[in-house]
């Protein structure tokens, strides 16, 4: 076997540690999604992994630059290493998908477009996302979900700092603790009768004891995966998903 010059050669190129764990169950999710019978069916990736990037929620209220250039660079450094697109598991980072799209020349599997596009195969019609406070208190998914006809509903103060505690939690290697936090919050929200309940950062999924993850509830890194592995077989089969990467028009706005 012939071994190609470059390292990320046509492979699927991965910016983790937002958080560390977070990716590792992201890249567990990514394999069982994957459908492979074998070691050679599954995706080959590339993982850059940089913990030391700075707290994604603080940048965006604060409106710093620092963070999301210092993103940029290393998906810049993923496309460099030849890899044929981008993924990247960790929801609040997506706040500057536009910024992120308009400066590769590969795609950027968008987390938050396929999640949404997820929530409407289902037939939702009504949503509410749990996520970091800049998540939430921003609108992250407002967008894309309104533009498959998906209402975006807001939640109260407590149900955010739960979600807050949640994630925290998770970060801080307390899974049971961070359950505890994340239940709170999901049943102040079924109160409102959502049709799905979207976990909007990837340390949620990661907290769900198994077995009870609910109908209603749409993980956001089962989404990403899959619509990595959607682009993986596009490339065999030449038909693009519309969850794949931004349009030229979305990736153009202001």
């Amino acid at each position: 076997m012939t071994l190609n010059c470059s390292i990320g050669e046509g492979r699927l190129g991965i910016l983790g540690g937002m958080g560390s764990e977070a990716t590792a169950y992201f890249l567990r999710t990514l394999a069982q999604r994957s459908q492979a019978t074998s070691d050679q069916e599954h995706i080959p990736f590339v993982l850059l992994s940089c913990p030391e990037i700075p707290d994604r929620s603080s940048a965006m209220e604060a409106g710093t630059v620092d963070v999301p250039s210092i993103i940029r660079s290393r998906l810049e450094q993923l496309e460099d290493a030849g890899c044929g697109a981008v993924a990247i598991p960790c929801n609040t980072a997506h706040y500057w998908r536009r910024d992120f799209a308009s400066s590769l020349q590969i795609p950027l599997i968008d987390m938050v477009s396929a999640t949404a596009q997820h929530a409407a195969r289902l037939g939702a019609r009504s949503a509410i996302v749990l996520g970091t406070r800049s998540t939430m208190k921003h609108r992250l998914y407002g967008d894309s979900l309104e533009k498959l006809c998906i209402r975006l509903m807001d939640v109260e103060e407590a149900t955010i700092r739960a979600t807050g505690c949640a994630i925290a939690l998770a970060k801080s290697g307390d899974p049971d603790s961070s359950w505890k936090q994340l239940a709170h919050a999901l049943h102040a929200c079924r109160a409102l009768h959502p049709d799905v309940i979207i976990l909007g950062c990837t340390e949620l999924p990661m907290v769900v004891p198994p077995g009870t993850m609910a109908v209603d509830l749409v993980d956001s890194d089962a989404c990403l995966a899959d619509a990595c592995v959607r682009w993986w077989q596009s490339l065999s089969t030449g038909v693009e998903e519309p969850d794949i990467q931004f349009s030229e028009e979305i990736a153009n706005e202001p």
